[in-house]
């Protein structure tokens, strides 16, 4: 059977008439097909050079053109609709064969379950009215917008950023879930890291969304699917004896994180960010800030006495309850290695902890959902029914010696 050749398709065009020339392979030779009409019937004529297909092509053109050499008979019908699609297609440019094979394809792309009016709209309402920008000029203003963020924040959000902005050059509108998740899974890294790198890429994302780059709605980098398990981990606490050895081998500096996070479920990061001043011994009430909170919601928590009590031993005035950046690191390594004999760090154990215990006492997932801030049907899922009530109460009964 023959092939085409790798030539493109030529056409000429007088008047209202297109003719096109086809490059068809016959072995060690290329021949050129006029396709044209005759008597209403579609011809075929093949020549052995290009210049003479097009010489022909267009002397065709105009017989048919000054209806010399009419390509078909039109009834009145017809040739009425004739002269109205023509009306209709005056100032666009195109024959009326070129708009038929157009919308031919585009049906067919569509499946013909979509009008093309409608399919057009969506387009231009999310893809021509958009502001286009590329991702390194996106990146660039995030990191502006976001420069008075902590210097914690602002480090690992350009060490992130930085790399997806060298990598990924392109209009943010055009890259596609696919792209992000092949981006993510080329960086082969751990389950922890690869969606610390998808966070990012959400907030990038929003980012350009709310200034106009990307339409509403669910953005690529949300459609992604995260590896881990949003940081909660695998629930594994400590026990009355551990925690109460960890904290009476704890220096100044670590002490309010295990505090905090033993006996108020409080995150690392809001930890690192909370103030002295955010802790109220009157009121008996720790305050998370919107600003500083994970899930960007104030939350009030109610401090147990056992937690009043470890903390006043390190209690400030004001400043960062810990100067640690990495305060897990410190409690793991130095403080839970030196314990003797040594106590096995446990990742996210302390908020696991907190939770395990405070819903054996309590049975209110809502309750601790609402402390920790996190849902309730997650608290319900993870926590319940995981240590009995008297561990509960062993545990918030650790008092400094």
């Amino acid at each position: 059977m023959a092939r085409e050749a790798s030539q493109s398709i030529q056409s000429v065009t007088h008047g209202s008439v297109t003719l096109k020339i086809y490059p068809i392979n016959r072995g060690s030779r290329t021949l050129y097909s006029v396709a044209h009409k005759e008597s209403g019937r579609r011809q075929l004529k093949q020549f052995g050079d290009v210049g003479t297909a097009m010489t022909w092509a267009t002397n065709r053109a105009k017989e048919i053109d000054r209806g010399k050499a009419p390509a078909f008979m039109l009834s009145p019908d017809e040739g009425a609709m004739y002269q109205r699609a023509k009306q209709i297609l005056a100032g666009v440019g195109k024959s009326l064969d070129e708009v038929a094979r157009e919308y031919v394809d585009a049906w067919d792309t569509l499946g013909g379950a979509v009008k093309l009016d409608d399919a057009a709209a969506y387009y231009a309402e999310r893809r021509l009215r958009l502001v286009q920008r590329t991702v390194p000029e996106i990146v660039d203003e995030l990191f502006a917008a976001r420069a008075h963020k902590s210097d914690r924040h602002v480090k690992d959000l350009k060490s992130r950023l930085g790399r997806f902005k060298r990598e990924v050059t392109g209009y943010i509108a055009n890259i596609t879930q696919r792209d992000l998740s092949l981006w993510l899974r080329g960086l082969g890294l751990s389950s922890r890291s690869h969606d610390n790198f998808r966070q990012v890429l959400v907030l990038l994302f929003r980012f350009a969304q709310k200034q106009g780059y990307l339409p509403e709605g669910r953005t690529e980098a949300e459609k992604t699917e995260p590896m881990g398990d949003n940081g909660e981990g695998e629930i594994a606490v400590f026990t009355a004896d551990e925690m109460s050895r960890l904290l009476n081998s704890a220096g100044k500096d670590v002490l309010p994180y295990l505090a905090l996070g033993a006996f108020a479920g409080i995150r690392t990061a809001e930890i690192v960010r909370l103030d002295w001043q955010e802790i109220n011994f009157e009121t008996g009430y720790i305050e998370i800030k919107k600003s500083k909170a994970k899930t960007k919601g104030r939350r009030l928590i109610k401090m147990q006495p056992n937690l009043v009590a470890w903390l006043k031993k390190v209690a400030k005035l004001s400043g960062p309850v810990t100067p640690l950046a990495r305060p897990e690191k410190t409690a793991a390594e130095v403080v839970a290695a030196k314990c003797d004999p040594v106590i096995p760090w446990k990742r996210n154990g302390l908020r696991h902890s907190y939770c395990t215990y405070r819903m054996a006492i309590l049975q209110n997932e809502h309750q601790v959902s609402a402390e920790m801030g996190n849902s309730p049907a997650m608290v319900f899922a993870n926590y319940r029914a995981l240590a009995t009530k008297e561990q509960g109460y062993e545990w918030f009964n650790i008092m400094p010696k």
